[in-house]
């Protein structure tokens, strides 16, 4: 998919934001002003200086079709009407207005806004997917801002060198390599489930906690960043504090959840009672289980990073992310110490007269000082409501 493509494919207003005031930035330096888009705009998401002429960005919320021609006249219309009653009303000079976007623009819409300034004394124009393509092309450090827009034709070429890789490596289809390590792959895993060697059941569980973890680093560094993306959710005081409150209960219900599955029941339906072969499903099941649960923590807190909360809340909720910070860390720690013991398995069972003691108990906790902080920053809130 083209870099053009990838932009048109663009739902989330912020990252269409975000990136029309990188691009504008990088062509005309402080001779534009941003305008921050977490409050009301007036219709203006930027304003060029010497140009006297204002942008208005938008982008739809799902994938664009035939069918949003409507849409499409309503928003430039009525961000148009915006401009010019700001221009009326003297809040700014505005002589040139453009419309940032990520669609094609209809021809008989385009002749219908375009007709409409002229007779406002304003000159209309556009800019669409191909001129934010072309500046991320040209300007490197602006494409580095967004390396997931330049990902795909990375990972294609990546994926071409690896299958180079592994056909050099890859033995002849009559010979049967004996898997008798942690899997690094769903293949691996089949060939691991198939050839059943000593304490395969262990080697695959400590193979799904790993890929599942692998799957989520990207959220997981996310996560370390404090971003969140925007969804859409605004809050007042007063609803922002019940968020926050009922907030802590559910991640209490996530970790309460998750060391559920590890009852001595359940292990010993996955792996099987001494002497007995394990269920493959069972196992993937609960090292899923474990995997779901950990993502579950860095969604809830991606979830309150990206809603929007009143300035007096606004530490309150930052001080709520944090409390999932412990728990997050424990199952990360949890997966490293379960595929460092388990890769150790088949050399140990090697030996001769193996003592081998696994321990795959997964303990979450929650970190008493930050809810502490939290809870204090609740109280501080609700005291100054009731002067």
């Amino acid at each position: 998919m083209n870099l053009q493509a990838q932009i048109e494919l663009i739902t989330a207003p912020q990252d269409f934001t975000r990136l029309c005031n990188a691009v504008l930035q990088a062509e005309y330096g402080t001779d534009f002003l941003p305008i921050d888009d977490d409050r009301a705009d007036r219709g203006n998401d930027g304003y060029l200086k010497s140009e006297k002429r204002m942008f208005a960005a938008h982008c739809f919320k799902r994938i664009q079709n035939k069918g949003l021609d409507g849409e499409i006249r309503s928003k430039m219309m009525g961000d148009l009407k915006k401009a010019i009653t700001l221009r009326d009303q003297g809040d700014w000079d505005i002589t040139r207005w453009t419309f940032l976007c990520n669609y094609p623009i209809p021809e008989g819409i385009a002749a219908e806004v375009h007709a409409f300034g002229t007779r406002a004394g304003i000159d209309v124009s556009w800019c669409g997917p191909g001129y934010f393509a072309e500046v991320l092309q040209r300007v490197t450090s602006v494409r580095e801002l967004f390396p997931n827009l330049m990902g795909n034709d990375i990972l294609k070429k990546l994926d071409e060198i690896s299958q180079i890789i592994e056909s050099l490596s890859r033995p002849p289809d009559d010979v049967q390599i004996l898997v008798d390590w942690v899997p690094r792959d769903a293949e691996e895993q089949r060939a691991l489930i198939s050839q059943a060697p000593p304490a395969w059941e262990y080697l695959l569980f400590a193979s799904a906690l790993k890929l599942g973890k692998e799957r989520l680093e990207p959220k997981w560094r996310d996560f370390q960043t404090g971003y969140g993306r925007r969804n859409g959710m605004y809050h007042d005081e007063s609803s922002s504090i019940q968020r926050l409150v009922d907030a802590f209960s559910d991640v209490e219900g996530v970790v309460e959840r998750m060391v559920m599955v590890f009852s001595a029941r359940i292990q010993e339906e996955a792996f099987g009672p001494p002497g007995v072969r394990g269920n493959s499903d069972s196992i993937l099941h609960l090292a899923g289980r474990v995997v779901a649960g950990y993502e579950e923590i860095l969604d809830w807190a991606s979830e309150i990073r990206g809603e929007v909360y009143p300035e007096s809340t606004k530490n309150a909720a930052k001080l709520a992310a944090q409390m999932a910070e412990r728990p997050a860390q424990d199952v990360r720690d949890f997966i490293d110490r379960v595929f460092l013991e388990i890769s150790k398995l088949p050399d140990l069972l090697k030996l001769p007269n193996p003592r081998v003691k696994l321990s795959l108990e997964l303990t979450v906790t929650v970190d008493d000082a930050a809810v502490l902080a939290f809870t204090k920053e609740v109280r501080k809130i609700r005291r100054k409501r009731r002067f």
